[in-house]
């Protein structure tokens, strides 16, 4: 019951800033292993949320990522992130087990547009990053992992 209460507030709260966001500064997508909202906060810093809804062995994410833009060009930009993670294991026999992890890395990101003017606005970016978390019962983990992740921009 606490997981649907948990994942209710975070669309709740994604919805919330689809219909506050300005025209322009709101993307929605998938990226990696779930869905993903981003929001242009100024020029140069984006605010992410992920939802890992395809959790890999039980196990599911809720991430919040700060992106910076260190390079900006017509319909490209490099860009820094730093995000932090609520990872949950789901288990029969130890139970549910849910740890805070960190993470931080660069990746670029391409409009579509630049190849076709009159497509859509779709972005993809990739990205490669550090990523650590510790369970008590089910270990830990720490690695370089590789992004993939499509949006559209309203």
């Amino acid at each position: 019951m606490l997981k649907v209460c948990k994942k209710s507030l975070v669309v709740v709260a994604l919805l919330s800033t689809v219909a506050s966001a300005d025209k322009g500064d709101f993307y929605a997508g998938l990226e990696n292993h779930g869905i993903s909202a981003k929001y242009d906060v100024t020029d140069k810093v984006t605010a992410q949320a992920i939802i890992g809804v395809w959790g890999y062995n039980n196990l599911t994410s809720f991430t919040g990522r700060g992106l910076y833009k260190f390079k900006e060009k017509e319909h490209f930009n490099f860009y820094g992130y730093g995000a932090i993670t609520s990872w949950t294991w789901n288990d029969n026999y130890y139970g549910d087990e849910t740890v805070i992890g960190f993470g931080a890395g660069a990746g670029a990101e391409y409009d579509i547009r630049g190849i076709d003017p009159e497509f859509i606005p779709l972005y993809i970016n990739l990205d490669l990053g550090l990523q650590v978390a510790s369970f008590d019962h089910y270990g830990g983990f720490s690695g370089l992992g590789l992004g993939l992740g499509v949006h559209y921009k309203f």
